[in-house]
């Protein structure tokens, strides 16, 4: 089976049935179907061929999706870029996939034009305005494409299972970053896992607030609805009070929202008059979330909350169900259906035979048909991390008697203060239990004496919260050791965040750093 198939499965069945919504268009599977093969068409008219690279550098749109299932029809392999990444940022990862032809969104022309003069491979650029005019001179537009373009019946090699359809660039929190190979087998995989974990069907309304250029959004969330046949709503952009509306006038049954955003929406004063009843899922990840929300998300605003672990490499591959929500809070649940999981010593010569005990710490490993087949153009990294089919995900863990993991933090982030390691997510955690914090992140900073110190940044729903209370409150846990508790503490209005939720620590030791250095 390839990925194509899976849209032309749902055309076949639900042929009538509305695909997908964004802003004031909405398509059936057959009308959104037709969009996608003149657009496949237009690209094959420019010369793209199997195995070509396409990007798109668009925010989350119709423009995405539309891009993403007509290089499937062709057997093109996508590229989905971040909008939010600067030209020379974008002209990098252009540059190591070799794409071919760049899709952009319409308030990223300059940005566009700046990678045309810097790359050459990249033959054909597309525009997403929807004015004409605003197109540039030697570019194309891409709704003339997709709509004036003749559906000749396109002649063209079906995909293998084995076959490229993606080329999913990480965040770069460690580095440059990498492509990871994603193969039409590992892409189908992911999507019917998320399919049975969440017992999606064609009656199922997704609302879509969470970047299309990433694994959770696309192959995780929105190639499942489309296996089913369900609807898919597309937002062009986050922002609370519209999310809320639009679960209620599309009577939204299933919500990919990171933990921030969920606490938004609760938050938001005009919640209380939203009619939120028609959901029936919410799947969350990337982010702890305090008892005290977890608790008024299940009363207020949708029972079925589940919480994931997953990655760029291995997709959804622990899931903590709803009837586990609130007794294991702070897991991220077992493996799914099609995973298989362990956690190993963290040396880096370690094999997948060298299982911890119960309670300790050590690295994740990932197994599973929806695992990457490896880095594009980079065999030192795969090697690294791909060992006999098991991907090594460099995130910390523990795993109780009932067989439910926790996430300690990544192994890069672990604090070492007077010698003691110390694991900034279990006192995340901790922190998490006071009720007047919102959202808490936790990181090592240097220290001439004891070579790192703790220190937590926070987001306090309490205005007259002070450091002085947190010390308090963490001195009176039986929960954490002495040297654990923090040592400083910043209040923030939020905390810096990837779109998929994850924290920028990074963000907040550059914060310290320079302000040490202005000081």
């Amino acid at each position: 089976m390839h990925i194509a198939r899976i849209l032309e499965a749902s055309v076949e069945r639900y042929p009538d049935h509305t695909a997908l919504v964004f802003g004031e268009r909405r398509w059936t599977y057959t009308e959104w179907y037709g969009r996608v093969r003149r657009f496949a068409q237009a690209l094959s008219d420019m010369g793209v061929r199997a195995g070509d690279r396409v990007a798109f550098y668009v925010s989350t749109s119709e423009n995405s999706v539309t891009t993403y299932f007509a290089c499937q029809i062709l057997g093109a392999v996508a590229v989905p870029l971040n909008y939010r990444l600067s030209p020379g940022e974008a002209a990098y990862i252009i540059k190591d996939s070799g794409t071919r032809v760049l899709v952009y969104g319409r308030h990223l022309t300059e940005n566009a034009l700046k990678i045309e003069a810097e790359v050459r491979s990249v033959h054909d650029f597309i525009s997403c305005s929807y004015d004409a005019s605003a197109v540039p001179e030697g570019h194309s537009q891409f709704d003339r494409l997709a709509e004036e373009t003749e559906d000749r019946d396109l002649t063209r090699p079906i995909p293998s299972g084995s076959d490229v359809s993606a080329l999913v660039y990480t965040s770069g929190t460690t580095g440059r970053p990498k492509g990871v190979v994603h193969s039409h087998a590992n892409d189908i995989a992911i999507a019917m896992n998320c399919v049975m974990e969440y017992g999606l069907n064609h009656r199922d309304n997704a609302l879509h607030i969470a970047p299309l250029y990433h694994v959770g959004g696309m192959q995780a969330y929105f190639m499942p609805h489309v296996m089913v046949g369900g609807t898919n709503v597309v937002m062009g952009r986050y922002n609370a009070l519209e999310t809320l509306q639009t679960i209620m006038s599309e009577k939204i049954t299933t919500l990919f929202a990171v933990p921030t955003q969920i606490q938004e929406m609760l938050l938001h004063p005009e919640f209380p008059k939203i009619d939120t009843s028609s959901l029936r899922l919410i799947t969350t990840g990337g982010a702890a979330i305090a008892s005290s929300v977890m608790e008024r998300v299940i009363s207020d605003f949708c029972p079925g909350i589940y919480n994931g672990y997953g990655m760029t490499e291995a997709s959804l591959a622990l899931v903590l169900h709803p009837r586990d929500a609130l007794r294991k809070l702070g897991s991220c649940g077992k493996p799914t259906l099609i995973s298989e999981c362990r956690v190993i010593d963290r040396r880096p010569d370690a094999a997948p035979g060298d299982i911890v005990p119960v309670g300790e710490i050590g690295q994740l490993i990932v197994r599973g048909p929806q695992a990457m087949t490896g880095y594009w153009n980079n065999p030192f990294e795969t090697t690294r991390k791909l060992r006999a089919g098991w991907v090594y995900s460099g995130d910390l863990f523990s795993r109780d008697e009932e067989g439910f993991f926790y996430f300690h933090g990544r192994a890069d982030d672990m604090i070492v203060s007077g010698g003691e390691n110390i694991y900034p997510r279990e006192v995340e955690e901790l922190l998490y239990k006071h009720p007047g914090i919102q959202e808490a992140a936790v990181l090592g900073l240097p220290d001439e004496k004891w070579g790192q110190i703790v220190a937590a940044y926070i987001v306090a729903t309490d205005p007259n919260l002070t450091a002085e209370d947190l010390d308090a409150f963490c001195k009176t846990s039986d929960d954490l050791a002495p040297y654990k508790r923090p040592k400083r503490y910043e209040f923030l209005g939020e905390l810096p965040t990837n779109p998929s939720g994850k924290v920028l620590k990074r963000e907040l030791l550059a914060r310290h750093v320079n302000a040490a250095a202005g000081a």
